[in-house]
């Protein structure tokens, strides 16, 4: 998710203190779904400053010593463009299955099975945990929110429950000892496997 989309999104609806829009990521829920770092919003509200796609619209002074001075925000015409701009460029962008759990996948086999096991059901109960906050957003917020909101809700929930069906049939596999299992073929045989079983390329036609 872009963090420029994030941040002219939000004062596409008003003027804002980038506190005030970490502020109301978070109250909105989308940090389930997007990761937020301070940093990482800062740096983009300059850069976006900085293009000339916000701009200072009132500067509220602090009290107290060496306080610095409170920057509201507000998206200018140029910055709307780049709104729109990047609104379409996420409609268009193509995902594919990701989970951090992937990449350990094809190694697991060199790992102990009790461990597996207890992490994965940590993943497990996280999973279900962001299941929960989900229907207790919804049963809290989803009269109230705009339908694009309700049903960005919705599809984290769905995700959500496709990838505890998932994690349940690893949990069990990893008691089993059968996802720790390794293969019998040997190095050289999955080679000449392949090797026999590749499909021609177009020159070798």
């Amino acid at each position: 998710m872009s963090m420029k989309l994030l941040i002219l999104g939000l004062l596409m609806e008003k003027d804002r203190h980038p506190y005030d829009i970490r502020q109301t990521i978070k109250q909105r829920n989308w940090n389930e779904s997007f990761r937020l770092r301070d940093g990482s919003l800062y740096y983009a509200v300059d850069q976006l400053r900085d293009k000339q796609l916000i701009e200072a619209a009132e500067i509220v002074t602090v009290p107290g010593d060496n306080r610095p001075d409170k920057t509201i925000y507000r998206i200018t015409e140029k910055g709307r463009a780049a709104f729109h701009k990047l609104l379409y460029d996420q409609f268009s962008e193509v995902s594919y299955p990701q989970h951090p759990v992937f990449l350990s996948l094809p190694f697991v086999r060199h790992g102990e099975q009790e461990q597996v096991v207890e992490l994965l059901v940590k993943q497990l109960d996280a999973c279900e945990n962001r299941i929960k906050r989900m229907e207790a957003v919804l049963a809290f917020k989803g009269d109230i929110l705009p339908r694009g909101s309700v049903m960005m809700i919705r599809g984290i929930m769905k995700f959500g429950e496709a990838e505890k069906e998932w994690l349940l049939e690893l949990i069990e596999e990893a008691r089993s000892g059968q996802l720790l299992q390794g293969t019998t073929w040997t190095p050289e045989q999955i080679e000449e496997y392949l090797r026999t079983h590749s499909k021609p390329h177009k020159s070798e036609e």
